[in-house]
C-alpha cells in the first residue's frame, strides 16, 4: 500500500494573503486561481496577468542565444553558396519534430538541406562518426544538430577535419568545454544570457527560424512551427513555465482553431481527437511519434510533418499508429511479466525493485518501468536481456533517492551506464545482476532510502463544496495548459460523511460518492467503498467540466482520500499487527497514540453484541464488513481489537481471510475479562498515555 503525505504547495503567511488578495482582485479571479498563480511564480498582478493571458509578444529576442548570429550568418552563406546542409536529430518526440521544423523552413528559405536521424536501436544516441563521414562523401557541407550536439566534441572535430561545419542547436547541460562548432545555441551555456533556459530542442529550433525570419525580414506564418514546438514541448517533459508555456499554448489554440500542420491535422483524426489539450499530446498523440524512434523507424515522422501529398500523409499517420500499436502490445506484454514478477517475489518488500527478463524489447523497458514506479512509488529497475547474455537497464526513480548515485556505487559491474537523480540506464552482463540487486540493497541501507517511499502529493488550497462553481470552473481555464512545473491544480477538501457512496467499474476497482451535490470519482479506490459509508473522507481532488448528453456538470477527479482511518481495514489491521508483534518503539510512534480512548476501545454494549453475533454463526464465517453493519456503535479497529482481545483470553478462536472471520466459540467455565487482555493493556500503558 503506497504511503502519502500531502502538502500545500504554496504556505500560508501575511504576505502570501496579501499577494493573494490583490491578484485576485486586478485580475478578476477567485482567491483560489490567484493562489494558484502565486505558487506558479507570479509574485504581482502583473505577472500573474502575464500567466492567466499570454499572447505572443511574450516571445523573447532570439537573438540573445549564443552564437544565434553565427548560425544564422553561416545559414545565408549556405543558401547563397547552393551549399548541402544536413539537419542531424534524435530518435525521440523532440528530436524528430525538430528534425522535421528546420527540414521544411531551410527548404522553403531554398537550402539544399536534408537530414539524419540515428537509428535507436543499431546506432544509438547523437553524432556518431561513421555517419559523419557518410555525410561528408554525400557532399555535405554544414551540419545543423537539433536536441543533440553539445556532447559530440570528438564527432564535431571529426567533421570540421572533413571540412563540414558544424552548429550546434541542443537544450541539454553543457558537460566542461563546449565542442568546438562553428556556433553552439544552447540557453544553458554558462555564458548565455538569454532570460529562459528550459526550451527543448524544437523550442531551440523555434527561436532559430524566428532569426531566420527577421534576418530575411519576412513576413512568414510561423503556426505550423508553433504547432509542432508545442507537441515537442509537452512530450520532453519539459517545465510548461515562460516560454515554453507560451509556446504550448499558443499551439494547441492554432491546433483546435484552424490546424497549420497537415500531419498533425492527419495525426488527429487517426487518433479520434478532436480538441487537442496537452493531456492527449501527451499520452495519445505524442507516443505515436515516440513508437517511431522506438521500434527503429523514426524517418517516417519526418514524412508526416513536413509531407504535402495529402494520401502519404495519411498513411504515414496511420503506420504511426500502427507502430504504437505494436509498441503498446510489447509493453504490455512486458509489463504484465514484470507486474507478476514483482508480486509473485515479493519485490516491492525491497527499496529497489528490480525485475529482468529474457527478450524484453530495450525501447519500451523505460516506459515499463515508470509505470511500475507510479504503483508502487519505489525506484524501479527494468531489465532486459539479450540473447547474448547482454542486459540493459531503464532505471526510474522517486524523490529523495538519486539513482545515479546508487548506479555509481556499483560501477564496476557495468558496460556502460549513464543518466541523473531521477532516471538512468546501463548495459550489465546477465551473471551480475544478482550481485547488482545485492549491492543496491546495501546502498539503500547506508543511505537510509526506505524513509523516502512515502509519495508527497501538494494540493493548492482548501475548498468547499459551495466553492464549486463556473466562475472558478472559467477562472481554472485559464491556468492551463498544464504541466512539469505547471500542474493541474488540486484541492483539499475536509473530512465530511459522503452521501450516495458505491463501488464502480470492473469488479469494483473504482469509487463513486456525492459531496453535497457534486459527483466524486476516485478510480483505483473501490476497495475504499466500505470505509467511506461507515466514516468520514478527506481528499484531495482536480474540479472538472463532465460533458453528458448535452449538459455540462462539475465534478470532482480525486487524486488521493483518506478515509476515517479507524473504518479502513486494512490500515487497522496494520497498527495492530505493529501493536501486537512489533517492537515498542514502533509501537509508541503509531498515530492512533494520539486518538482518544472512546474512539480505539469497543464498549461493553459492543463487546456484548460482537460476541453475540459470532456465537449465533455457531462456527461458520461471516464477513468483516457483515459484522461492521450489524454492529452500528464499532469501528474497524474495535471490532479487530476486540476479535484479538477474545482470542487471547481464551473466549474465541479465530482467523481472518481475505474479509472473512472463521470463528469457533471456547469452552469455558472461569468469568473472563477482556481488560486483562494483553492488547488491551499494552494498548492503555504505550499509546493512551500522552506526553
Amino acid at each position: 500500500m503506497m504511503e502519502t503525505v500531502w502538502k500545500l504547495r504554496q504556505p500560508q503567511s501575511s504576505e502570501s494573503e496579501a499577494q493573494i488578495e490583490e491578484i485576485a482582485e486586478i485580475c478578476n479571479v477567485p482567491k483560489a486561481v490567484a493562489r494558484i498563480a502565486l505558487s506558479r511564480g507570479c509574485e504581482d498582478a502583473e505577472a500573474a496577468m502575464a500567466y492567466l493571458e499570454p499572447n505572443p509578444e511574450d516571445f523573447h529576442d532570439p537573438w540573445m542565444l549564443p552564437d544565434m548570429r553565427l548560425a544564422v550568418t553561416r545559414l545565408l552563406q549556405a543558401k547563397a553558396l547552393k551549399q548541402k546542409v544536413c539537419v542531424y536529430g534524435d530518435y525521440d518526440v523532440d528530436g524528430t519534430t525538430a528534425v522535421s521544423m528546420l527540414l521544411k523552413y531551410l527548404g522553403e528559405m531554398g537550402l539544399d538541406v536534408c537530414f539524419k536521424i540515428p537509428n535507436r536501436l543499431t546506432e544509438g544516441y547523437g553524432m556518431n562518426a561513421p555517419a559523419v563521414r557518410t555525410l561528408a562523401a554525400d557532399g555535405v557541407k554544414l551540419i545543423v544538430t537539433v536536441d543533440n550536439g553539445i556532447a559530440a566534441k570528438d564527432e564535431i572535430l571529426l567533421a570540421n577535419a572533413l571540412g563540414i561545419d558544424v552548429i550546434v542547436t541542443d537544450h541539454h547541460e553543457c558537460q566542461g568545454d563546449l565542442p568546438e562548432a562553428l556556433a553552439v545555441i544552447d540557453a544553458k551555456r554558462p555564458d548565455s544570457a538569454y532570460p529562459f533556459s528550459e526550451l527543448c530542442g524544437a523550442g531551440i529550433a523555434l527561436k532559430l527560424i524566428q532569426a531566420l525570419q527577421m534576418a530575411e525580414g519576412t513576413d512568414a506564418d510561423l503556426r505550423e512551427y508553433i504547432e509542432c514546438a508545442a507537441m515537442a514541448t509537452v512530450a520532453d517533459i519539459v517545465p510548461l513555465q515562460d516560454e515554453n508555456r507560451l509556446i504550448v499554448r499558443l499551439g494547441l489554440t492554432s491546433m483546435n482553431e484552424d490546424c497549420q500542420n497537415p500531419g498533425i491535422k492527419a495525426l488527429k483524426i487517426v487518433s479520434d481527437i478532436e480538441m487537442v489539450t496537452a493531456g492527449n499530446v501527451g499520452y495519445v498523440l505524442a507516443p505515436k511519434i515516440n513508437a517511431a524512434g522506438r521500434l527503429g523507424v523514426a524517418d517516417r515522422v519526418v514524412d508526416l510533418y513536413t509531407g504535402t501529398d495529402a494520401a502519404a500523409i495519411t498513411a504515414a499517420a496511420s503506420f504511426l499508429k500502427d507502430e504504437n500499436e505494436k509498441r503498446q502490445a510489447i509493453e504490455k506484454d512486458i509489463y504484465d511479466q514484470a507486474y507478476a514478477a514483482v508480486q509473485s517475489k515479493k519485490l516491492d518488500q525491497n527499496v529497489f525493485i528490480l525485475t529482468a527478463g529474457e527478450g524484453w524489447h530495450s525501447g519500451v523497458i523505460g516506459i515499463v518501468a515508470s509505470r511500475l514506479q507510479e504503483t508502487w512509488y519505489h525506484p524501479v529497475i527494468v531489465v532486459g536481456i539479450d540473447d547474448d547474455g547482454m542486459a540493459r537497464g531503464s532505471c526510474r526513480s522517486v524523490e529523495g533517492i538519486n539513482v545515479f548515485e546508487a548506479l555509481s556505487s556499483c560501477a564496476s559491474l557495468f558496460e556502460t551506464y549513464g543518466g541523473h537523480a531521477m532516471a538512468a540506464g546501463f548495459s550489465i552482463r546477465k551473471e551480475n545482476i544478482a550481485e547488482l540487486t545485492k549491492r543496491l540493497a546495501a546502498w539503500a541501507t547506508d543511505n537510509g532510502a526506505a524513509a523516502h517511499l512515502k509519495k508527497t502529493i501538494y494540493y493548492d488550497g482548501d475548498l468547499t463544496s459551495r466553492d464549486l462553481d463556473w466562475a472558478l470552473m472559467d477562472g481554472l481555464a485559464t491556468c492551463e495548459p498544464y504541466g512539469v512545473a505547471n500542474p493541474g491544480p488540486v484541492f483539499q477538501f475536509a473530512a465530511t460523511a459522503p452521501s450516495d457512496v458505491r463501488a464502480m467499474g470492473k469488479d469494483g476497482a473504482h469509487l463513486s460518492f456525492r459531496l453535497g451535490n457534486t459527483r466524486c470519482i476516485a478510480f483505483g479506490a473501490g476497495d475504499q467503498a466500505a470505509a467511506a459509508v461507515r466514516g468520514t473522507l478527506r481528499f484531495l481532488a482536480a474540479p472538472k467540466i463532465n460533458h453528458f448528453r448535452g449538459k455540462d456538470n462539475i465534478e470532482l477527479v480525486v487524486r488521493d482520500l483518506k478515509p476515517d482511518p479507524l473504518y479502513d481495514n486494512r490500515q487497522c489491521w496494520h497498527w495492530l499487527h505493529i501493536l501486537t508483534k512489533g517492537p515498542k518503539a514502533a509501537a509508541a510512534a503509531l498515530p492512533i497514540r494520539q486518538m482518544d480512548e472512546e474512539a480505539l476501545l469497543p464498549g461493553r454494549e459492543a463487546l456484548v453484541a460482537v460476541y453475540s453475533l459470532l456465537k449465533h454463526q455457531a462456527g461458520r464465517p461471516v464477513a468483516f464488513d457483515v459484522l461492521m453493519d450489524e454492529v452500528a456503535e464499532i469501528n474497524s479497529f474495535q471490532l479487530l481489537l476486540a476479535l484479538e482481545a477474545f482470542r487471547e483470553i481464551g473466549i474465541i478462536q479465530y482467523r481472518l481471510k481475505k474479509g472473512v472471520i472463521f470463528s469457533k466459540i471456547c469452552k469455558t467455565e472461569q468469568k473472563k475479562d477482556i481488560k486483562k487482555a494483553p492488547l488491551v493493556i499494552k494498548l492503555k500503558k504505550y499509546l493512551l498515555k500522552k506526553d
